[in-house]
């Protein structure tokens, strides 16, 4: 973001403050959940099923650690961290559960400590509520889930590239990758808006200059996702092969923009942005039309227990409402065309740069999606809250938000969300 980050305020004392606030305030929720011994949600299930197992196979087996045979569909990274932590300390399940929240807290903290350039205190809290009020952040905070440690890395990388891209910057925005990759392997993404962001802010820069640059971007990330499939045999570890990697799913790219639909249409009624959506509807119709065509070719109607390939989240949930034709889901098709064209719209208002690093990644996650069988909303919309945290923030800077009434609606229905799905079932089970 050239324009506002010449601008932006250089980091204060209150805004240190309040990031250490925010990570403080996702260890001591995930330590009074670990202490009271509550496993529910999705969230409990997955740790005491995979993530537990699989740190605890790496702090047994040391120093021979097995990262093939994991019981884990995610690269290793994060298993390998916790375990290196709680290990030395002999930690059971809550000291260990404890330790694994630590990149929600940082996630949290990087997130808050972003958004210090939005003028106000209720314009920051509304800034970082997309990611930070998501019913998948808070399970992946309180439990030990992977998804926020590659958030935490994959946001870190995109904060970066909104920045002058220094040598120094490009090496840590090429290991953040890296991280992110080896903590999900379908964060491999994360490499496209690199590479887009890179060669438009060097533009007419000597090729050598370009291609060194791209290097160091790039070549940290895929070396590791060249590494884990070599181990691995293919894109996931050969025992949870038979579940999510088994089959492919297009109706990834409909579902993605159908998700996004959630966050960027809230942001666009913020911008009051007529004259941009009246210039470019025809463009945002354009995106719109080619997001929704894969829920009219492929399969697209919710599915129900036992089969897991489209079920569970908010946008299943309205699309199993309402009857398919054909196993296509009208309601998707509609989703994903408001999805497509808000977006468009949204990026067309923000900066070139991180238009080009939003829209990019945002194409790239939806592609990405698609190698596995399983749709949850997870997997799009901690990245998209994530985005719609980046595009906010640069939207308030640079005096685009007219009005903040749609935002803090945005975020009273992730919070009634979060209530429902996380916090009554941990009350019921206390």
């Amino acid at each position: 973001m050239i324009r506002y980050m010449a601008t932006a305020k250089k980091p204060t004392r209150g805004a240190h403050l309040s990031a250490a606030v925010a990570a403080c305030t996702v260890l001591a929720c995930t330590a009074l959940v670990a202490g009271l011994g509550v496993i529910v949600t999705a969230g409990g299930r997955d740790q005491r099923s995979f993530h537990l197992p699989s740190v605890m196979r790496i702090r047994d087996d040391f120093p021979r650690i097995d990262i093939v045979d994991l019981p884990t569909a995610t690269g290793p990274l994060y298993h390998l961290v916790v375990a290196a932590i709680s290990g030395p300390f002999g930690m059971g399940e809550a000291g260990t559960q404890i330790v694994g929240a630590l990149f929600a807290a940082a996630l949290a903290a990087l997130a808050v400590w972003h958004a210090r350039s939005v003028p106000t205190p209720y314009g920051r809290a509304l800034a970082v509520a997309p990611l930070l009020l998501s019913v998948y952040f808070w399970q992946s905070a309180l439990w030990m889930l992977t998804d926020d440690a590659a958030i935490l890395f994959t946001m870190a990388a995109l904060v970066l590239l909104e920045r002058t891209l220094t040598t120094r910057r490009q090496v840590a925005i090429g290991v953040l990758i890296a991280a992110a990759i080896a903590t999900r392997q379908t964060f491999v993404w994360a490499l496209v808006p690199a590479i887009l962001a890179c060669l438009w802010s060097m533009r007419g820069r000597p090729w050598p200059t370009r291609v060194g640059a791209l290097a160091r971007l790039c070549v940290p990330g895929v070396a590791v996702l060249v590494a884990l499939v070599t181990m691995w045999g293919g894109l996931t570890p050969p025992a949870m092969r038979g579940f999510n990697a088994s089959t492919q799913s297009w109706t990834s790219i409909a579902f993605t923009f159908a998700v996004a639909a959630i966050f960027a249409v809230p942001v666009l009624i913020a911008t009051m942005r007529t004259d941009v959506i009246r210039e470019r509807a025809r463009v945002g119709v354009a995106v719109g039309a080619v997001a929704a065509l894969a829920a009219s070719v492929f399969p697209s109607a919710a599915t129900s227990f036992p089969d897991d390939s489209r079920r569970g989240g908010v946008v299943w949930a309205v699309v199993a409402q309402v009857p398919d034709v054909a196993g296509r889901s009208p309601i998707l098709v509609i989703l994903a065309f408001i999805g497509g064209f808000a977006c468009t719209v949204v990026f067309f208002i923000l900066e070139r740069r991180t238009a080009i690093i939003l829209a990019s990644a945002l194409c790239a996650l939806a592609v990405a999606t698609a190698p596995g069988a399983q749709l949850y909303q997870k997997y799009a919309e901690l990245p998209i809250g994530m985005f719609a945290v980046l595009a906010i923030v640069a939207l308030f800077a640079d005096g685009q938000i007219r009005r903040t009434w749609p935002l803090l609606g945005l975020a009273g229905f992730q919070a009634l969300l979060t209530i429902g799905v996380v916090v009554m079932p941990i009350v019921r089970a206390v």
